[in-house]
């Protein structure tokens, strides 16, 4: 580059440093500078946009704190709704479980004072075998071949035992057996388990008198179970095979819904008040 050229460049850099100089002293109507009003003026689509962004991400912060509120009253909401139901169930529970007791102490009291009552622990449904765990063993005199029953009726009879607890065989359970007799017309036979839901009355002579919708009760013949104790209706009569009716036994206990029980102590001959199917244990 020529000197000449140099000369007039360094000149029009002068005259634009002058220029700068004179737009920093002069101010405008608002009492700024040309200098400052145009750095203004050029800067404020950015520090726009930046407040913009600032406005943003301050909301979205408090949208979060107000989520995260919300999310954690939901769950105190939920747990104490949680715990309102837990109470409501085990008041409705309680309520529940109250005349079923009182009913066994009805029992316990006016027909078989010398029993014990127990709650169910476990059942074993399943298959043929048909039975349950009551807690209540040896140390409160419980012994294998003691008769158990509920309010509806005979249930079954005591198997083994331990200290504390004694496992009972239904009267649906195939192995089970239990004395019966028809009320209306004095029949007798053996009332056995089947494995399932109905019971069969057998050895009963095929011209006895026998009708669908009888009551069946235990007869005391077996030295087990007292005389009188409910356990069943009379749903089907057969065709005689060989000697004996072909009798089936609808059992007036649910053992399905069972959860206590009453051990009787000692079997009693002598006549009881029948315990009807329209009260038995649901």
């Amino acid at each position: 580059m020529t000197e000449g050229r140099w000369n007039a460049l360094l000149l029009a850099l002068l005259l634009f440093a002058q220029l700068l100089l004179m737009a920093g002293t002069i101010r405008g109507a608002e009492g700024a500078t040309m200098l400052e009003g145009g750095l203004s003026a050029a800067s404020r689509p950015v520090v726009g946009a930046a407040r913009q962004v600032g406005g943003a991400v301050g909301g979205g912060a408090g949208f979060f704190r107000e989520l995260g509120g919300a999310r954690r009253e939901n769950a105190r909401l939920r747990a104490e709704l949680e715990k309102a139901r837990d109470e409501r169930d085990r008041a409705r529970e309680e309520a529940e479980e109250l005349p079923r007791l009182r009913r066994l102490l009805e029992i316990r009291e006016t027909l078989v004072p010398r029993s014990v009552g127990a709650p169910i622990v476990t059942s074993f449904l399943g298959g043929q075998a048909r039975s349950i765990v009551v807690a209540a063993g040896t140390d409160r005199g419980v012994r294998p071949d003691m008769a158990v029953v509920a309010w509806g009726g005979a249930v079954g009879r005591v198997v083994t035992t331990t200290t504390a607890y004694a496992k009972v065989r239904l009267l649906t359970d195939p192995n089970s057996g239990v004395a019966g007799i028809v009320q209306r017309s004095r029949a007798e036979g053996m009332v056995m388990g089947r494995g399932v839901e109905l019971l069969e009355m057998a050895y009963v002579p095929h011209y006895s008198d026998v009708l669908v919708g009888d009551r069946v009760v235990t007869s005391g013949l077996d030295g087990v179970f007292p005389k009188g104790f409910g356990i069943g209706t009379v749903v089907e009569v057969g065709e005689a095979a060989g000697a004996s009716k072909s009798i089936r036994v609808r059992p007036d206990v649910a053992f399905a819904s069972l959860e206590e029980v009453l051990v009787l102590l000692e079997p009693r001959g002598s006549e009881i008040l029948e315990l009807g199917v329209e009260e038995g244990v649901r």
